[in-house]
């Protein structure tokens, strides 16, 4: 029997047409209750590749990946995920948030935080086999961090936290990960470690959705880009839509060209 993996084999969802999208936004138009947040956003994610959510704080980023996870209203138009509605799809997906709930003063040590990720697979009245460990290892692997099994989560740096929660959604083994804002804060060493993981998680088939200020983030993890800001300003390859005049109509006069770069300013 071969040794079980954090990242298992990629799963294809088919459909009469082929191989189906892992997340589409159909014009969908986001919000809570009454209230829209985000209008018109149209485009799909295949599994194997990055989507890149770019726009300025309040711009809606976390409401279309809430979305995704079938928290956010869909006024109109549609959000399918696994070709399922988005709390149907639940099972297949996992979740980074900005901030975790953890308490950094709770007595509890990395390993047990990333062995969480098993409890949906493993059930919460059952103690995790070795099965689960072994996932669990390997992901804390992924992220650089597997020295640090035994050590308190409360005595990590900001970033290895971060790295700690993504290894905690890997043993998840979901077809798509939703990251809001992992790279915030976070030190050299643990953003290259995120984006490390993240491209390996898109090499064994999974579609990702990470939400960003940093366009040299997206560059290196992405292959689409969708702008954001109250609604959609351009969803599709990073080379046809994250340029110039895109940003400046999704940003306005806070877009400005350095040394032929594009830098987004005050954000």
């Amino acid at each position: 029997m071969p040794a079980p993996r954090a990242i298992p084999s990629p799963r294809t969802e088919a459909g009469p047409h082929g191989p189906q999208p892992a997340i589409v936004f159909d014009h969908a138009c986001l919000g809570y209750g009454s209230k829209v947040v985000l209008d018109g956003v149209h485009g799909s994610v295949p599994r194997g590749q990055a989507l890149a959510l770019i726009g300025p704080n309040g711009a809606g980023k976390s409401t279309l990946i809430k979305s995704a996870l079938g928290l956010a209203t869909v006024a109109s138009g549609s959000v399918t995920v696994c070709g399922r509605r988005p709390a149907a799809a639940r099972p297949h997906t996992a979740y980074v948030p900005q901030a975790d709930t953890l308490d950094p003063e709770f007595p509890v040590t990395v390993g047990q935080v990333v062995l969480m990720g098993r409890y949906r697979a493993v059930g919460w009245l059952r103690r995790p086999r070795r099965h689960d460990r072994i996932i669990a290892a390997e992901a804390l692997d992924l992220v650089g961090l597997a020295d640090r099994s035994r050590d308190r989560f409360g005595t990590l740096s900001g970033g290895q936290r971060q790295r700690v929660l993504l290894a905690r959604a890997i043993t998840q083994q979901a077809a798509v990960l939703l990251l809001d804002e992992p790279f915030n804060g976070v030190d050299a060493v643990s953003r290259d470690a995120l984006i490390g993981a993240l491209r390996e998680l898109k090499r064994g088939g999974a579609a990702v959705l990470v939400s960003t200020h940093d366009l040299a983030i997206a560059h290196a993890v992405c292959e689409q880009v969708c702008l954001l800001n109250g609604r959609q300003f351009g969803f599709g390859p990073l080379q046809s839509t994250l340029t110039a005049r895109n940003l400046r109509a999704c940003y306005g006069a806070q877009v400005l060209e350095v040394d032929g770069s594009t830098v987004v300013a005050g954000v």
